[in-house]
């Protein structure tokens, strides 16, 4: 499975699955632009990935850098073939906790910050009559977990937006897939559970254990590559499992 030819968006690029995706991308023959707030890993990851890889800063709720980064990507490597919208935000609070600041946190970058990347690399994949999109969902939107009910429902937005961008894009040969990560060894994990998400998680999971980040490469690479050109409106779970 090569993606050579390929010129990618990495959303959330600067850590965690979003740094394995970047990779891992690259690996496999395509370039990359990856995105994220944290300038000094963005530049570091892009340097040690070579000259396939490119980085820039990117908040997922402006606008003006998701064109930024559209506009690199151009520049550097070509016409924008995929894109990644990995970045998630999860911070634990329990309904009756919630407020609205940590509730609009959310939105604004699990659900605002993937319909703006969407509509950022849609006018140049509907020129080109071909394109891929990958969101990145969440076990936590089939399953329920206590304490994570904002998260939950901002991936499950992202489900609904997906598969209703996926059948109005269809027709300009633009595919729209999710891919529903399980527990992942990242600091999101760490972060969205308290500490307790690597013991919680190889608890509930089948196989037994949490995932690594770079075991998320291959179901992005399958849809993003000739091999998925006939998939659109799936959703992926890399889960070990955790939601049969």
């Amino acid at each position: 499975m090569r993606l050579s030819g390929t010129v990618v968006l990495v959303s959330g690029g600067t850590r965690g699955m979003g740094e394995a995706m970047a990779r891992g991308i690259v690996a496999l023959g395509g370039r990359v632009v990856l995105g994220g707030r944290d300038e000094e890993a963005g530049r570091r990851i892009a340097s040690e990935i070579g000259e396939e890889a490119a980085y820039v800063r990117l908040d997922v709720a402006r606008r003006e850098d998701w064109e930024a980064m559209v506009e690199l990507a151009e520049q550097r490597f070509g016409s924008v073939t995929a894109l990644i919208n990995n970045a998630g935000l999860g911070i634990p609070a329990r309904i009756v906790d919630m407020d609205r600041d940590t509730f609009d946190a959310m939105i604004a970058v699990n659900q605002w910050g993937v319909l703006l990347g969407m509509q950022a690399v849609i006018p140049g994949m509907r020129k080109a009559g071909t394109g891929s999109i990958v969101n990145i969902g969440s076990a936590a939107a089939l399953r329920g977990h206590s304490g994570v009910s904002a998260y939950s429902g901002t991936k499950a937005a992202v489900v609904g937006m997906s598969l209703a961008a996926a059948a109005e894009l269809a027709k300009y040969g633009i595919r729209v897939n999710v891919v529903h990560p399980g527990y992942f060894d990242t600091r999101l994990l760490d972060e969205s559970s308290r500490g307790m998400g690597r013991t919680m998680g190889a608890e509930r999971t089948p196989l037994g254990r949490v995932a690594q980040p770079e075991e998320i490469v291959g179901a992005i690479a399958m849809l993003i590559s000739e091999g998925g050109r006939f998939i659109t409106g799936a959703q992926l779970t890399v889960d070990g499992g955790l939601t049969m």
